[in-house]
């Protein structure tokens, strides 16, 4: 481990409840609306005090499962909400679980779904009554209203939570949360972000994902702040509903991964926009790319959009989910193959960052780490120690802020040289036109292969220009360039891509 941390946040984030139940609990003395859901043609606001009442009626019927995981499998919605704080009160520890993008491909997702239902051991889930599939050998959980209290009150070391990571090829892993972890972390966000009950939020992710659930549900019932939610669906159809919405509400908070910028980018077209208000636009979840950053800025500033508002992010579910933010373009840092970087800032209150050797393993000591994975001393005591975090992913600090530079296990090795993929993946997007996750890079065997989503029948597939491109940039020749129809590379829920499972899916032996 790391004899000290090169970045420490300043100050130490206050958590002024003990439990997730209680921080409910006091947001509902606020009349105000807290959530308000954007799905069909009439927004469905609601207070804390109302997602209360529907979390007790939950509770209700999850009495008889104290002691257990309850997964909580809806869209975004109240009774996503209202499920996960329901579970707590039960006491039982929540999972959520992911919700299709498509609402009617429910048992194919049910199905999908079963390496991690079987990991967590679920035997009751709150699902929606349409989404309940006859013989799944599953209790499925209903609201009983009428209901008043809680039977439980959990304590701050209590499991909250478990957060199962996406992307593992293997048994999945549940990163388990306490309560004072995850409030640590909202808080911490709150405080780092300079957020207060005046700012209003508007975001389009998942709240089964860790970015929705902690940094924008969480965060928002902590940080006393009003948020407008849509459908991942809605976003992915029609992207430029996430800025309307923006305009609309005169928001001053959105989140999102880099893809997401960069399709709205691409798809709003010569559409008008409000985004004055818009002060701070976070981008975490995946690698964030200038040429992201660049695009969106530039389509944007006759919409009243300053990049000045891009906060580069860094978490993960081990620690609860942010360990730094920053102004994204207040600095950028030149890899090693070239590539301008953007800054993920500095460590959030509290939380120290380490990193082995001048580039290495990014490190990290918080309050808000997780207690373990679940049900794997194994995996937990690799992943911790001492205190200590190994998050896998490789960074750089300059100039006192972070930068991550990949991940240590994604690293492709071709004539004996090291390259993070992103790099070349990069290079490539620019090179055909189009995203950055619709190019993965892999080993395979002693072969560097590209495989290349083609987004456009008209678009050209010229094998000898990528390959000239790679190796005039970097120095290096790639074996063998695989082109395959839009949406065929395998990503998780939240669109991040899963280089692993691409080398399963499209390597020599698949």
């Amino acid at each position: 481990m790391p004899p000290r941390a090169l970045l420490e946040g300043e100050g130490l984030a206050t958590t002024p409840v003990g439990s997730l139940l209680e921080a409910l609990e006091r947001r509902a003395d606020d009349p105000r609306p807290w959530l308000t859901f954007h799905h069909g043609p009439t927004p469905e606001a609601v207070s804390a005090a109302q997602v209360l009442e529907r979390a007790w009626a939950f509770s209700a019927d999850l009495a008889d499962a104290a002691g257990q995981n309850v997964g909580v499998w809806q869209p975004n919605c109240v009774d996503f909400v209202a499920a996960f704080f329901g579970a707590m009160g039960a006491g039982a520890t929540a999972v959520p679980l992911p919700w299709p993008v498509l609402d009617g491909h429910t048992a194919e997702a049910l199905t999908a779904m079963a390496p991690v239902v079987k990991a967590a051991h679920l035997q009751t889930i709150a699902a929606p009554e349409g989404a309940r599939v006859e013989g799944a050998s599953l209790r499925w959980a209903r609201p009983r209203p009428g209901a008043r209290g809680f039977t439980h009150r959990p304590g701050g070391e209590t499991p909250a939570f478990v957060q199962f990571t996406s992307g593992s090829t293997q048994t999945p892993r549940g990163a388990v949360i306490s309560h004072r972890a995850a409030l640590f972390n909202a808080h911490a966000l709150v405080q780092g972000l300079g957020l207060h009950p005046d700012d209003v939020g508007v975001s389009w992710l998942p709240l089964f994902h860790d970015m929705g659930l902690i940094g924008v549900l969480l965060s928002s019932l902590v940080g006393g702040f009003a948020v407008h939610v849509l459908r991942p669906a809605r976003f992915l159809l029609h992207p430029w509903s996430w800025l309307e919405l923006v305009g609309q509400e005169r928001a001053t908070l959105t989140v999102g991964p880099d893809f997401g910028y960069s399709l709205v980018a691409r798809r709003a077209g010569g559409r008008p926009f409000e985004l004055s208000s818009l002060r701070l636009a976070l981008s975490g979840s995946e690698p964030i790319h200038l040429s992201t950053l660049e695009a969106f800025g530039a389509r944007f500033e006759d919409s009243g959009f300053c990049s000045d508002a891009f906060i580069g992010a860094y978490g993960l579910a081990e620690n609860t989910l942010g360990v730094s933010l920053g102004p994204a373009l207040s600095r950028l840092h030149r890899s090693s193959s070239g590539r301008l970087l953007p800054s993920v800032g500095r460590p959030l209150p509290g939380v120290q960052v380490a990193i082995d050797g001048p580039s290495g393993e990014v490190c990290v000591r918080s309050p808000s780490l997780m207690s373990g994975y679940f049900e794997d001393p194994a995996a937990t005591s690799r992943a911790l120690a001492d205190g200590w975090l190994r998050t896998g992913d490789l960074g750089v600090v300059d100039a006192g802020q972070l930068f991550i530079t990949g991940r240590d296990k994604e690293l492709v090795i071709k004539a004996g040289r090291k390259f993070h993929p992103g790099d070349i993946e990069q290079l490539v997007a620019a090179a055909v036109d189009t995203p950055p996750n619709g190019v993965a890079v892999f080993n395979d065997a002693e072969q560097l292969v590209l495989v290349i989503e083609q987004r456009r029948a008209s678009a050209t597939t010229d094998d000898a220009a990528v390959r000239a491109t790679i190796a005039d940039h970097l120095g290096v020749r790639v074996d063998r360039v695989q082109w395959v129809p839009a949406g065929s590379l395998p990503r998780t829920t939240s669109g991040k891509l899963q280089r692993g499972a691409c080398a399963l899916k499209f390597g020599a032996r698949a």
